[in-house]
């Protein structure tokens, strides 16, 4: 399977088709990514459209894979929170939409072919605040490095390695209330 970096590269070198495979390749895990700020697939959509759109207009000189995901990933974090600060009040949302967003995330989570461990396992990390799900999503589901994690998260390596420790004990805290047995976490 190809990888974003080499897709990029051609895009950069003037073939715009590149531009659906590195979507293609990302699109899953950076709505799931983003999802986990707004909690509204349709405006995590949108996010993920607009970093693609600022990758195609910025064009930055990325030359590791890793590179590409953690700007792609670095995007959609800062626009989240920027709309989180936008929406300074919270609606209820009705039950019947509840449910039409929890299908549609088990349609995408099914697409990233999650299998039923890591299923459990992102259901539990929701319950967590939102910088220990972003760490655990990063470093775990996106095999980014601690120090791609902290520049996406805007901190220090050493503040992101014990934002990681803290998280990976919250989340085994909250799989072993819930029944499961994790050793390795």
């Amino acid at each position: 399977m190809e990888n974003g970096i080499q897709s990029y590269v051609r895009f950069l070198k003037g073939e715009q088709s590149e531009l659906r495979v590195i979507i293609q390749l990302y699109w899953d895990s950076m709505l799931l990514f983003t999802n986990g700020y707004v909690h509204n697939l349709s405006d995590a959509e949108d996010i993920a459209q607009e970093a693609f759109i600022k990758l195609s207009i910025k064009r930055p000189k990325l030359v590791h894979e890793n590179q590409l995901k953690a700007y792609l990933f670095k995007i959609c974090r800062n626009m989240a929170i920027n709309y989180l600060k936008k929406q300074k009040r919270h609606i209820g949302m009705s039950q019947e939409l509840t449910e039409n967003i929890e299908d549609e995330l088990q349609e995408v989570e099914s697409r990233m072919e999650l299998k039923d461990s890591k299923r459990q396992l992102h259901h539990a990390m929701q319950k967590l605040k939102t910088e220990y799900r972003e760490i655990l999503y990063l470093r775990y589901f996106e095999q980014l490095t601690m120090q791609e994690c902290a520049k996406i998260m805007k901190c220090s390596e050493k503040q992101a390695t014990a934002i990681s420790y803290q998280a990976r004990q919250q989340l085994r805290k909250i799989l072993e209330k819930e029944g499961f047995s994790i050793e390795n976490i």
